[in-house]
């Protein structure tokens, strides 16, 4: 097999783990091709996190089958494989690899020169990729107004607004698995309970991204937070070593995937880390404002104390960011329940992103089984009214801390004027 294609339609764990594999392969003299037409073996990192990720996996091994050579050899692996193997065996009948089951493709080079484990895991975003589509800035399209303000702040970011101008991020995993016990999660039999990598393999990581002048840094983990709790370590304690070793260099870095139970139990011991101006952004997922909800979902925190540990980091570190997941539509979520999570984003919290999710029914969630369950038009319209009111949020944010006045020189620049002042007002 000297040509391999290497694809996946994956969240940011799933393009890693992909480009893991993928440098093992050339590591070992497997050339790889970015056409699965032109290739020997194909590997697909297949998501299931949602009922419509996993149409979309299956819709993309079945194209692969139809324009893979007669020859070449399809590998399914990642979540949807422990997710759905019921599902994935109506079009594939291939071995069924797990996310955590990379030591399968060490099977594939005849001689292996460079060991799996010796591969880096660290990547910048240039290096990868997703066959996921429809998405603008991970939001769906919403509105024309909406939708351009998501773009007008993708923009922003990428070419005028600093630290992001022209710094690249390096995304270094540091674990996988969850302590957690949601309701609501599919991924618990993918990748269990938590996993972490030694410490000397991130920092090492870490230090060769200072060395190619990577400035931002992006820590990535199934639940940040449970962080060596395995091997004797604490989340603060792998902070605190990046940041003592490496004091006076320039560098930023971005905590992904911070549970608010694990903040809660940490944010003490995190002040000299917060105080240490190295902490770019922070993003905590809430996933509702309704403590009804948050009980049923087994979140084991408060919307309350989640929104004042936010304002409360704000007030003593104003430079650090924030971010959140929200989920709407989870079984017997009211309209109540739903504008308790809409209030969160109430002034004066701000948050610099928000991802919005769907409750999606899963063969392994019994929640999914239960009476209660949301429409799925009930679900779009609060997926939309949540981006809408995040929008109306990021303009009166920018142009307060931009200090801008809009200027119009034509009726269509008024029109679309008045539509934004609308949007400011009228929350």
């Amino acid at each position: 097999m000297s040509k391999a294609y290497i694809g996946t339609n994956g969240c940011i764990q799933g393009q890693l783990s992909s480009k893991y594999i993928e440098r093992f392969l050339i590591n070992n003299g497997i050339s790889v091709t970015a056409d699965p037409v032109a290739a020997d073996i194909v590997v697909f990192y297949a998501c299931g996190l949602t009922e419509q990720k996993e149409i979309n996996s299956l819709n993309i091994i079945k194209n692969f089958q139809t324009k893979m050579k007669s020859d070449a050899k399809l590998l399914v692996w990642g979540c949807l494989p422990k997710i759905n193997p019921k599902s994935l065996r109506g079009v594939y009948d291939g071995p069924l690899i797990g996310s955590l089951d990379s030591n399968f493709f060490t099977g594939i080079p005849k001689n292996i020169s460079f060991p799996l484990d010796e591969v880096s895991r660290a990547c910048n975003p240039n290096e990868l990729s997703t066959m996921d589509t429809g998405t603008i800035y991970n939001h769906d399209y919403i509105d024309p107004l909406t939708t351009s303000i998501l773009l007008f702040k993708q923009g922003w970011e990428k070419f005028y607004s600093r630290p992001y101008k022209n710094n690249r991020i390096c995304f270094i995993p540091i674990g996988t698995g969850c302590s957690g016990k949601c309701t609501y999660c599919s991924e618990r039999p993918v990748f269990g309970r938590p996993k972490s990598r030694p410490i000397d393999k991130i920092l090492a990581e870490f230090e060769k991204g200072l060395q190619e002048g990577y400035k931002r840094f992006s820590i990535v983990a199934t639940d940040t937070g449970s962080y060596g709790l395995d091997i004797g370590y604490t989340f603060p304690d792998l902070l605190r070593k990046i940041i003592e070793t490496n004091e006076k260099k320039d560098f930023k870095i971005i905590i992904n995937q911070l549970e608010p139970l694990h903040l809660r139990e940490i944010c003490d011991d995190m002040k000299d880390i917060f105080s240490s101006g190295k902490i770019e952004k922070l993003e905590c997922p809430v996933q509702s404002g309704s403590n009804r909800i948050l009980k049923l979902m087994k979140r084991e925190y408060t919307a309350e104390e989640w929104r004042n540990h936010m304002l409360l980091i704000n007030k003593k570190y104003p430079k650090i960011r924030f971010g959140t997941h929200f989920m709407v539509g989870f079984p017997t979520e009211t309209e109540e329940d739903f504008n308790a999570t809409m209030k969160l984003m109430d002034r004066p919290l701000f948050l610099d992103s928000i991802y919005v999710f769907k409750f999606s029914k899963r063969p392994s969630v019994a929640i999914s089984r239960t009476e209660g369950q949301v429409s799925e038009k009930t679900k779009e319209l609060r997926y939309k009214k949540l981006q809408q009111k995040y929008a109306k949020m990021y303009v009166r944010h920018f142009m307060k801390l931009n200090n801008l006045r809009l200027r119009c020189s034509h009726k269509e620049e008024v029109n679309q004027s008045k539509k934004i002042s609308w949007m400011i007002n009228n929350d």
